[in-house]
């Protein structure tokens, strides 16, 4: 046999073991992975990120409708309306509270380290040494930084609550006739007809998903009082700045002392709120005690304890 032969028929073996083990592999991934994906539906797969240069995103209705069913468990707590991202790190999703709730955990972390720690060492000092020309740029930057960190936690207080609310909404109307429901009714899931205030949708929408009478929130109680309260006003305030002359068109109140009075005590009160609404929603309609995955431990100090990151699919 000559030399290309015997290199043309090792290369051909070779070939074929590769195809057996990759099968074999593919074959797995699809069992552990999918309810009724087999191999050769995920080849398209393969063309798809190409053209995205190794990066795709693509909803999670759309991935399996295009590549089968994923099965209970693998997407770990990810809501309908999340999105598939496919990169060289696997396959992970993300969704809005996904994102949220991290911009809320780094900037109370940041704001709880800058505040309790750095800012510590020049309360010692006497007004006139903070005042001294090496140090009074050190104390500005940090209350920039702290100041800043405060404002963009209770911004993503009230956004991860919206992002929550309308995020059950929008699942319930992909999965349910709404035409049964009166007008009202189906403007609170889906806002076709006209806007509808946060507070009512934290309300009613968790009654109209269980097909209850009423949900678990009031706004006379825990803890939708204090979203209210405090994480409303204090969002107002950031987002819809007033003159402190036009008070009285805003309940009577000077809308900017919200945001000139902000402080760690208000933000660490603040953080709670969006985590409680959550936590009670969730178990009203899932199941009392059933807190969504996604949601991020917290250590005694208050801190929230990013866990290390996963990769929710991923072919070996």
């Amino acid at each position: 046999m000559s030399f290309s032969a015997s290199l043309e028929r090792n290369w051909f073996q070779s070939a074929i073991g590769c195809e057996r083990r990759c099968g074999g592999e593919i074959a797995r991934f699809c069992r552990a992975n999918f309810e009724n994906a087999q191999p050769e539906d995920l080849a398209g797969l393969y063309d798809v990120i190409f053209a995205h240069n190794s990066e795709w995103y693509v909803s999670v209705t759309q991935f399996e409708k295009d590549f089968g069913r994923l099965k209970p468990g693998v997407l770990r707590g990810a809501p309908p309306h999340c999105t598939v991202r496919i990169s060289p790190w696997g396959l992970q999703t993300e969704f809005p509270e996904h994102h949220l709730i991290r911009d809320l955990a780094v900037s109370l972390n940041e704001a709880i380290d800058i505040e309790e720690r750095s800012l510590t060492p020049y309360r010692t000092k006497s007004w006139r040494e903070q005042k001294e020309e090496s140090t009074r740029p050190e104390i500005a930057d940090l209350i920039r930084r702290r100041n800043a960190n405060w404002r963009a936690c209770v911004l993503s207080c009230f956004n991860l609550v919206e992002a929550y609310i309308n995020g059950l909404a929008w699942s319930y109307v992909q999965s349910r006739d709404i035409s049964g429901l009166t007008e009202k009714n189906q403007n609170v899931l889906t806002e076709s007809k006209g806007f509808v205030s946060i507070v009512d949708k934290l309300i009613r929408v968790p009654a109209l998903i269980t097909g209850q009478g009423t949900g678990p929130l009031h706004q006379t109680r825990e803890p939708l009082k204090s979203f209210v309260e405090i994480v409303k006003p204090y969002r107002d305030a950031i987002v819809h700045a007033s003159p402190f002359a036009a008070a009285q068109r805003f309940g009577g109140y000077d809308k900017l002392t919200k945001l000139y009075d902000l402080d760690m005590r208000t933000v660490r009160k603040a953080v709670e709120v969006p985590i409680d609404i959550i936590k009670v929603v969730h178990g009203f309609i899932v199941g009392m005690g059933v807190e969504p995955q996604w949601l991020i431990p917290r250590a005694a100090d208050g801190k929230f304890i990013f866990p290390a990151p996963k990769v929710v699919v991923w072919v070996e």
